[in-house]
């Protein structure tokens, strides 16, 4: 039998490897979550082997007052271009088995842009319906049918809905933070507690929904 002799130099590329991993690990680190409510229908929320959600490694706890939460920041700045999403929007489309018009849905990122999420990873990214299986809508459809039919629960929350939680949770993140920048909701939905950034991305990846229904119950916090 050969005996195989490890030198200092193989011993260093071995070192590095498992380095390398280690960190490809870490910076694919997904927040922890936490158990879905089920506050919704199952239809309303993505596959999560598909889409668990991915958070944007450059924002941290520690520089939110330099990005999502400053007035200077847009998600202009890191949203991906058409290019890019209209692909990844067929992709999506795809492997969810979704064969009905692209217009009917957003790419949407589970985490939000101003919550820190990942903005161009596949795992952040999945084609939500702006109305329900049983009625399907554009934007531009579903918005006219909340203005005609305030209050209605006849078609199912969808990505309209997901978008007021999304600013909500984006104050609640930057509530406390002096001077610091507010979504155009913050007069009808005023944010009245603090959570930290993972909170908030919990909150997007697990029941997004949970945290609707509270809005919608006299502006209760989405803790």
């Amino acid at each position: 039998m050969k005996t195989l002799t490890v030198t200092p130099a193989l011993a260093l590329l071995g070192f590095i490897g498992v380095a390398c991993f280690l960190a490809s690990s870490m910076a694919s680190t997904i927040p922890p979550r936490v158990p879905r409510q089920e506050a919704g229908p199952a239809s309303i929320y993505p596959d999560t082997s598909q889409t668990p959600g991915a958070p944007n490694p450059d924002i941290t706890q520690e520089n939110i007052a330099d990005n999502i939460c400053n007035t200077g920041w847009s998600t202009s700045s890191v949203r991906p271009s058409t290019s890019v999403t209209s692909r990844i929007k067929a992709q999506t489309m795809k492997a969810y088995g979704f064969t009905d018009s692209q217009t009917d849905y957003e790419l949407d990122h589970l985490i939000s842009l101003q919550v820190g999420g990942c903005p161009d990873c596949v795992e952040n990214l999945w084609p939500e319906a702006y109305g329900d299986v049983d009625h399907p809508m554009t934007q531009v459809e579903r918005a006219k049918w909340k203005r005609d039919n305030p209050g209605s629960k006849d078609v199912l929350p969808g990505s309209l809905e997901k978008d007021t939680v999304e600013n909500h949770v984006h104050d609640e993140i930057c509530f406390g933070i002096p001077n610091a920048k507010m979504s155009s909701l913050r007069k009808k939905f005023p944010p009245t507690v603090s959570i930290t950034l993972q909170r908030g991305q919990e909150i997007l990846a697990s029941d997004w929904y949970a945290c609707y229904l509270s809005m919608m119950d006299g502006n209760k916090p989405c803790e």
